[in-house]
């Protein structure tokens, strides 16, 4: 028998312990974590909107400046998920 255990921000400890009290001994359980593109993409199109305007007032811009922040978005959301499961399995 296989177990999908599908996980989410929060409450992914009570399911694990749903499984392991639930799930056969002999259960093969498969952990799922699913990341939507929604906050990353969010990020991506105001980037895409600012491109090509100035930076004003004398100010230099910050650290990362011109780049595109849905991509950081993107690396932090990949290293939660797979801490995420790391800390479930």
């Amino acid at each position: 028998m296989r177990v999908i255990a599908w996980l989410v921000e929060g409450t992914w400890p009570a399911c694990v312990d749903a499984v392991r009290a639930h799930a056969p001994e002999d259960a093969e359980v498969v952990l799922l974590h699913v990341s939507g593109a929604e906050v990353s993409g969010v990020a991506h199109g105001a980037f895409a909107g600012l491109l090509g305007r100035a930076h004003r007032g004398g100010r230099s811009p910050g650290d990362g400046w011109g780049r595109d922040p849905g991509d950081r978005l993107t690396a932090l959301d990949d290293a939660s998920a797979a801490a995420l499961l790391e800390a479930a399995a």
